[in-house]
């Protein structure tokens, strides 16, 4: 990525997706170029993590209790294991 100014190229083409414009806009506004290859690893990313983000989102995590006396240094411990 670069300086400049104007709208980076890429994310299937002038119009492109809603994820590519919007980066593209984002990119816009820090005033950073992208080339293709930049946005294609991008692209890919969004690809593959946006449906496991989107399924951790809407996932029912209310009832589920916090890990007892959480250390983020160690492994996650049952409630047994206190």
């Amino acid at each position: 990525m670069t300086a400049g100014g104007g709208l980076s190229e890429g994310f299937q083409g002038e119009g492109g997706t809603a994820a590519g414009r919007y980066v593209r806009a984002g990119l816009e506004l820090l005033g950073l170029r992208t080339d293709e290859a930049e946005l294609a690893v991008i692209e890919a990313a969004d690809g593959l993590y946006r449906p496991l983000v989107e399924a951790l989102t809407e996932a029912e995590l209310d009832g589920i209790e916090p890990e007892p006396g959480e250390d983020l240094s160690r492994p996650p411990r049952r409630l047994e294991e206190r």
